[in-house]
């Protein structure tokens, strides 16, 4: 049985306390207000599931419900403390992206020499990353790579983030019906929840979809000033700011990674702000 509301965050320096800003301690606080107010979890990462476990392990994380896993090319659900693989939407994604062919998208982006292939255990057959050396030129690079590849699969995306404590830009190409949020709103018809019923929080350039969509969304104190003001402007374009919180610091919580989820929750009235004191 899914509680709500469901709370969907990203991992790497939203969740998990590992980037360059100082960590409050505030782990514990979050895993007792699942517990506590019964909420449901997905988390929906970059990280493949082997990696997911791990960070559950290292971080002490509560367990989550669901899985979106390798920004959104796959789902696994939570039987016990073991994670089963959805093929229902591997099939889906499969039929719904015509003339995906990452032999022939790496043949011709080998001739950007401003990427860099990311190791093997970070794609899958719906995912091939890159690293970007030199994030300045993401904007640039990006262009290119869709210029490139459209030809050959009209059904893809580029997918920007940045990894700032090695300032590593990370390219991922995608079919357009597999990213976070394709796969985060095939799971909300699934269950059969509500829109207004999911809150999502991140942090970098791969959380943008989810962020701007129409749920209710929490940006950490320590995501970068270029995703806060994209997400913002979209969000006022859209008309859905209203449902926009940025973390910045409360009471005794400071706002970066898990402690501006717990800001974000009190904001939102979804919790008290007891959990701030």
């Amino acid at each position: 049985m899914i509680n709500l509301p469901v709370i969907a965050t990203d991992l790497d320096r939203t969740l998990l306390p590992n980037g360059s800003q100082e960590y409050d301690g505030s782990m514990a606080i979050f895993c007792r207000i699942i517990r506590n107010e019964r909420l449901n979890l997905i988390y929906a990462t970059g990280r493949n599931l082997e990696l997911v476990q791990d960070a559950i392990a290292e971080f002490r994380l509560p367990y989550p419900e669901l899985v979106v896993g390798e920004v959104g090319t796959k789902i696994y659900s939570r039987r016990n403390q073991d994670f089963v693989e959805d093929y229902q939407w591997t099939r889906q994604i499969r039929s719904l992206t015509k003339n995906w062919n990452v032999d022939k998208f790496k043949e011709k982006l080998s001739l950007l020499n401003q990427l860099r292939i990311q190791e093997r255990n970070k794609e899958n057959e719906f995912k091939l990353s890159y690293y970007l050396d030199d994030p300045r030129d993401s904007s640039l690079v990006s262009k290119k790579v869709t210029e490139i590849i459209e030809p050959i699969c009209k059904d893809t995306i580029v997918v920007y983030s940045v990894d700032e404590t090695r300032d590593l830009g990370l390219l991922d190409i995608l079919p357009r019906r597999a990213t976070k949020l394709a796969a985060l709103e095939y799971l909300r018809k699934k269950l059969g929840l509500d829109q207004r019923e999911i809150i999502y929080c991140g942090d970098s350039g791969n959380d943008t979809l989810p962020l701007t969509f129409g749920y209710k969304s929490i940006i950490v104190r320590n995501a970068v000033s270029e995703l806060k003001n994209t997400v913002r402007r979209i969000s006022t374009e859209k008309n859905i700011i209203d449902k926009l919180y940025i973390a910045r610091g409360y009471k005794k919580l400071n706002g970066y990674y898990v402690s501006g989820i717990i800001e974000g929750l009190i904001k939102f009235n979804v919790i008290s702000p007891r959990y701030a004191e």
